[in-house]
């Protein structure tokens, strides 16, 4: 009987173990990969998309460069050519000389001398070196030192004073002459050059000049300039009643100037007066005496 109870528990137990060994291992569940972040686009990097599309690019004016194969010689100057000397308006607009004769010359009629401009343009000629844009370069002791820009009238201008750039207040002055007309190298020469030239400003770009287009546009009034200078014709600096001729020559950054262009400009008389005749004065009438009030 004890032999039949010990085989139950003996086999009860070899069930159990086999009972164990079939049932899978619970195996722990694998880590969860983690998501990788989604690449996003950087702001400074990305490309947007264009809404409009681009314009055809426009050239950069490129600046000239010098001819090393020519030189200057006695009667052949190389330097910039004049493109443009002429009158303009107080607001920028050009117009037309009176008349041009058969060597080019311009005339111009104003009626007080004064409150208009002087334009200047210029382009590289045989040099093709770049126009000089000096407007100043003095000492009173070297004549040689001279603005790019060399302008002389044949007749004062204003009082004619011989101070060198006196166009300031309180010491405000004019321009004396240079007649007849040379560009000879002497102190009296150069310090006349640099009075006038520095009455001018200096332009680089067509779209900021001082001149205007008929549409209000800044604007060169030659195409081919490449440099523009222009002075206002100030009270103190006026141009004399009469006939005055202006002489230019315009020099490279090399040092070489150019052809010689003149101007003509006519200060016409103010009318005259004719005094208002005085009336003759009639017989003055004896005044009536009134009778006295009586009582």
């Amino acid at each position: 009987m004890m032999y039949g109870r010990f085989t139950v528990r003996v086999t009860g137990v070899l069930i159990s173990v086999l009972f164990l060994a079939a049932c899978p291992i619970k195996k722990s569940a694998p880590p969860k990969p983690t998501p990788k972040p989604r690449a996003t686009a950087d702001a400074r990097s990305a490309t947007p998309v264009p809404t409009v599309p681009p314009g055809t690019p426009v050239a950069m004016p490129t600046r000239p460069i010098a001819n090393p194969n020519v030189k200057a010689t006695k009667g052949k100057p190389i330097g910039p050519i004049v493109s443009h000397f002429g009158a303009a308006r107080a607001d920028g607009h050009a117009y037309e000389p009176d008349s041009v004769d058969k060597d080019g010359v311009a005339t111009y009629k104003h009626p007080v001398g004064s409150g208009f401009m002087i334009v200047i343009e210029g382009k590289p000629g045989l040099s093709n070196a770049e126009v000089g844009r000096s407007i100043f370069q003095y000492d009173p002791k070297d004549p040689k030192k001279r603005p790019d820009v060399q302008l002389e009238s044949n007749r004062p201008l204003g009082d004619g004073s011989d101070t060198v750039c006196d166009r300031n207040r309180p010491e405000i002055g004019g321009v004396p002459a240079v007649n007849p007309p040379s560009f000879k190298e002497t102190q009296a020469i150069s310090d006349t050059l640099n009075d006038l030239a520095c009455r001018f400003e200096t332009f680089v770009e067509s779209a900021s000049s001082c001149t205007v287009t008929a549409n209000g546009d800044f604007s060169f009034i030659n195409k081919e300039s490449t440099t523009q200078f222009c002075m206002v014709i100030a009270k103190a600096w006026n141009f004399p009643i009469g006939t005055t001729e202006l002489t230019l020559r315009l020099r490279d950054v090399d040092g070489n100037p150019g052809p010689e262009k003149k101007l003509r400009l006519i200060r016409s008389e103010p009318p005259k007066r004719t005094p208002s005749p005085k009336g003759t004065p009639g017989p003055r009438k004896k005044p009536t005496p009134k009778p006295l009030p009586t009582r």
